[in-house]
């Protein structure tokens, strides 16, 4: 979780809206996709040689030139750190912003494209549930956060947070802060 310090541009907050927190997944799920690359990167450089190698030395296919193996492991190279950014990219803007008013999912989908949308207001939450899971979830303090609520969409699940009981404990401030001062918040806005 991070403390909002900027307007997030997609977003059309209203004048009366504050952020009160801003949720990314957990660290762990970048570094398990930069390993995911790495290992993706480095299997073709164990793999090829033990293959063509084999084949090379029976004499039954020519051995390949130098510049050509050069090219294409370059070729993989680029791929490998395009996937790399693209993750981290991925990774750093799909992000939850919670107001006193609503939850917004922001969702990065690859490079270029970017979308927001209102899971949610506060005062549609009938229940949140925390759930921890795994060896790393619970030693690392990162799970699911599973929001029900009566609206047609009954169930919202927020994957891989860290302290999710610490996301469901700002909610409910948030919540009650929203019932405190419901009245003052334009409703018709969802």
């Amino acid at each position: 979780m991070e403390t909002p310090s900027h307007h997030y541009g997609i977003v059309d907050f209203k004048e009366e809206e504050r952020v009160i927190a801003v949720v990314r997944h957990h660290w762990f799920v970048l570094l398990r996709d930069v390993i995911g690359v790495l290992i993706l990167f480095l299997l073709p450089f164990f793999i090829i040689p033990l293959v063509w190698g084999a084949t090379v030395a029976s004499g039954a296919v020519p051995s390949i030139p130098g510049g050509v193996v050069l090219f294409f492991g370059a070729m993989w190279t680029l791929l490998m750190w395009n996937l790399l950014f693209v993750r981290w990219t991925d990774f750093y803007y799909d992000i939850w912003v919670i107001t006193n008013f609503r939850i917004v999912d922001i969702d990065q989908r690859g490079l270029f494209q970017r979308s927001s949308a209102t899971l949610l207001t506060l005062d549609h939450i009938q229940d949140l549930e925390a759930e921890l899971s795994g060896v790393v979830g619970n030693v690392l303090n990162f799970g699911n956060l599973t929001v029900q609520t009566a609206a047609a969409k009954r169930e919202f699940l927020i994957n891989e947070v860290p302290d999710p009981n610490g996301v469901v404990k700002i909610i409910r401030e948030a919540q009650a802060e929203h019932a405190r001062l419901g009245s003052q918040f334009p409703h018709a806005a969802h």
